[in-house]
């Protein structure tokens, strides 16, 4: 996506990196890559297992400060969602959601 999209964002074109969720290792191995703290967090789709909303909440919380936007696409797929919102919320994030119906 970022390649087709290459000519618009002649001035600076953003990097895209694969992260392993609760991989301590591979977490600050892009934090040394990068200089932080970040603009902008995008993620897509990350809400399908909630079993898995502890480790992404501190992957979140290693990338954004104070002044990140974090845009988080999903697909609603079941009730316990509800529970990474309030988990983000317990750890001090700002949250909002704008529901989409249709695709």
């Amino acid at each position: 996506n970022v390649a087709d999209n290459e000519a618009a964002l002649r001035e600076r074109a953003p990097a895209v990196r694969r992260l392993v969720w609760g991989d301590e290792a591979h977490t600050a191995a892009l934090l040394a890559e990068f200089a932080s703290p970040f603009d902008l967090v995008v993620g897509a789709e990350l809400l399908y297992d909630p079993d898995q909303y502890p480790a992404l909440l501190r992957a979140l919380d290693a990338f954004v400060a104070s002044g990140t936007l974090a845009l988080l696409g999903f697909t609603h797929r079941h009730e316990g969602e509800r529970r990474f919102f309030e988990g983000a919320a317990a750890a001090g994030f700002r949250t909002a959601t704008q529901w989409r119906e249709g695709g």
